[in-house]
């Protein structure tokens, strides 16, 4: 038996229809004209009040996954779901007329979803404008008054004569097209391609898209109202077509575009102000907080950029400058930093500055304080043209970031190399004399980049290293050695530290260098008896506690107990453990010690023993069960031959 609320006729949904447009359709099959139909049959059959999907679900049967196709905001009386709306605002969604494309209208009958978009004026399988009022009685058509195909005139809305879309709105109608089909699970348009055709926008959610040319066109378009965001009647093609004709302008030629924009609004005589926001006014502004969204981060680059290339003030934290290569290409610092740039002080900068050497003014803040701020270039080439070629022995540890008897060290160790000594009878660190250039040379050279992520896993600092392999024999002298006959190579530097401290190098690299000179060792501390054996260094800590390791010496230098590499290679021999367990049973490194333990193989030491961390066999243990396991295997096929030989 048929269920009484279930419609005569109920068509499919099509792929990309509007949900308002469906319910149109849906009454016009079943002989209903106008929307309005919705309240009288709800009221005939006491319906209780629904959403839009249960009410499609129980008056047409069809599925879910065949209401997929449906998008789009619904009437008042049927609110649909969120998901449909795709996260968009409302100013964005368009209730109040239709619009539509004449010929996709007759060629599929039905209305899409993305001509209810504000922003979406032109059919982009057509190049074509949409219309937005009946061609023959020039009235805007309602959702509540006319057939599906037909204005409340009786003019077919399939005929009209249409106009072409200009280049720039053609690229904009197929940006937002595209976006509302990947935004729709990733439906594909008819007739469109798969990507915008700037990769600007390729990341773009539909939602980013829509404020992005709303927001740039409002402010191009009306940047003389005090509220460009405001616009009245944004519905009517005739006011939102030149909004997307000006954002689409810029977007076509970005940056440059952009960047004349901007120079349209800032206030050039507020170019020396202390305060950022004097020079970019209310507008400026506005419009970079209104596309703050991380999606939309190549906008604020372009407008940070802008703010470094043409404003002569200072950038300070207080800014939140997103790229920090715009901040530090800034033309203008303040006297601070060109202090620390130079290694001068604070007066020789503003003496220099008053001899017109270096390039700098003031600026007034607010109250009656004034602020030094320099020209960026000017102490460029100021420090290129007069900074000395000649570091002393002060200058150069605070150069490679050491100390003076560090550099002494060097000198002795042969790896710098002084032009100038001072005498057995002055010995005063003025007189040490370095060439620059070969100071460089110790620092790796000056084409290292700065690595974006100094603290990675791959990577190790110079000083990472010293604080913890000097006593194994990687010490300072020895690591610069090995980077200056390249046996060891720096591969970036790290912008937090200065000079050697800064230099980093490959993880793996090191760790292969360092296990292969130590073989040269007669004695080891525990952290490197724990590389020798390949055995964490805690778990040595446990095993020397439980008198389970032994042979230790103590140095006359330190007092330290280290490890003679007999006794090592003895613990070796005594002992399994590990990944060598598990290549020497033929079991994962993982599972070896668990199948010793199900064949009763009982470790020395181990979680279930004593606690320890790892389990520990002894070497002959292994090797008996390896034996017997290699007997049972001879046993086993002899027993299988004699049961295949014939009675």
């Amino acid at each position: 038996m048929k269920h009484p609320s279930l419609l005569p006729f109920r068509p499919l949904p099509r792929p990309l229809e509007s949900a308002i447009g469906y319910l149109l359709r849906l009454g016009a099959a079943n002989d209903f004209p106008s929307l309005s139909w919705l309240q009288a049959y709800c009221k005939h059959l006491a319906l209780p009040a629904q959403g839009f999907e249960d009410f499609i679900a129980g008056s047409t049967g069809h599925s879910v996954e065949e209401l997929l196709n449906l998008w789009g905001p619904s009437c008042s009386t049927l609110p649909i779901g969120p998901k449909k709306l795709l996260g968009i605002k409302t100013i964005y969604w368009n209730l109040h007329l239709r619009r539509w494309c004449p010929l996709c209208l007759r060629e599929h009958g039905y209305w899409r979803a993305e001509w209810l978009l504000t922003l979406q004026i032109g059919c982009p399988i057509h190049q074509c404008l949409l219309l937005d009022r009946c061609p023959s009685c020039a009235r805007p058509v309602s959702w509540y008054s006319g057939e599906v195909l037909q204005c409340r005139c009786s003019h077919p809305l399939t005929e009209g004569t249409t106009e072409s879309l200009p280049a720039s709105l053609a690229r904009a109608t197929e940006w937002v097209s595209t976006k509302f089909s990947t935004a729709c699970s990733g439906y594909r348009p008819l007739d469109t391609d798969p990507e915008p055709a700037s990769t600007l926008l390729a990341e773009l959610h539909l939602a980013r898209l829509l404020d992005l040319l709303w927001a740039l066109g409002c402010y191009v378009h009306h940047r003389e109202l005090g509220k460009p965001l405001k616009v009245q009647n944004h519905h009517r093609l005739a006011i939102v077509q030149p909004i997307l004709t000006s954002a689409a302008d810029i977007l076509a030629d970005w940056p440059a575009a952009f960047h004349r924009f901007m120079d349209k609004l800032v206030d050039p005589s507020q170019q020396h102000a202390l305060d950022l926001r004097q020079f970019l006014g209310i507008h400026l502004q506005a419009l970079s907080k209104a596309l703050n969204h991380p999606e939309l981060h190549f906008v604020r680059i372009e407008f940070e950029r802008f703010v470094s290339e043409r404003w002569k003030g200072v950038i300070a934290e207080r800014h939140h400058f997103i790229v920090d290569d715009i901040s530090l290409q800034h033309p203008v610092i303040t006297a601070n930093e060109a202090s620390e740039i130079m290694g001068i002080s604070r007066q020789k900068l503003a003496t220099l500055v008053s001899a017109r050497q270096i390039h700098g003014w003031y600026q007034h803040s607010p109250g009656t304080r004034r602020y030094l701020v320099v020209d960026r270039a000017s102490v460029e080439r100021f420090r290129q043209g007069s900074a000395g070629a000649l570091f002393t022995l002060t200058d150069t540890a605070r150069y490679l970031g050491t100390t003076r008897p560090r550099v002494r060290l060097f000198v002795e160790s042969s790896l710098i190399h002084p032009c100038y000594t001072p005498g057995e009878s002055d010995n005063g660190h003025s007189h040490w004399m370095f060439q620059k250039a070969e100071l460089d040379q110790l620092l790796g050279g000056l084409s290292l980049a700065l690595h974006p992520t100094p603290d990675c896993a791959s990577l190790m600092s110079l000083e990472e290293i010293c604080r913890g392999r000097t006593r194994d024999g990687a010490d300072l002298v020895t690591l610069l050695r090995a980077l200056q006959n390249q046996t060891l190579t720096v591969v970036a530097r790290d912008p937090c530290k200065p000079g050697l401290q800064g230099l980093l190098l490959n993880r793996q690299q090191f760790e292969s260098w360092f296990v292969a000179i130590l073989p040269e060792k007669d004695q080891f501390a525990l952290a490197a008896a724990s590389q020798y054996l390949g055995i964490k260094e805690h778990v040595l800590y446990w095993l020397r506690d439980r008198g389970l390791l032994h042979g230790f010496v103590h140095s006359d230098n330190d007092g330290k107990p280290r490890l003679t590499r007999q006794a090592l290679d003895s613990f070796k021999q005594l002992y399994v453990w590990g990944r060598s367990l598990g290549q020497l049973t033929g079991f994962g490194e993982k599972s070896a010690s668990r199948a010793m333990l199900n064949q009763g193989v009982w470790p020395i030491t181990g979680p279930t023993v004593d606690g320890g961390t790892t389990y520990l066999f002894l070497r002959a243990d292994v090797m008996a069960y390896l034996d017997r396991r290699e007997r049972a295997a001879v046993t086993g096929r002899l027993d299988e031959i004699q049961l295949n030989i014939p009675g």
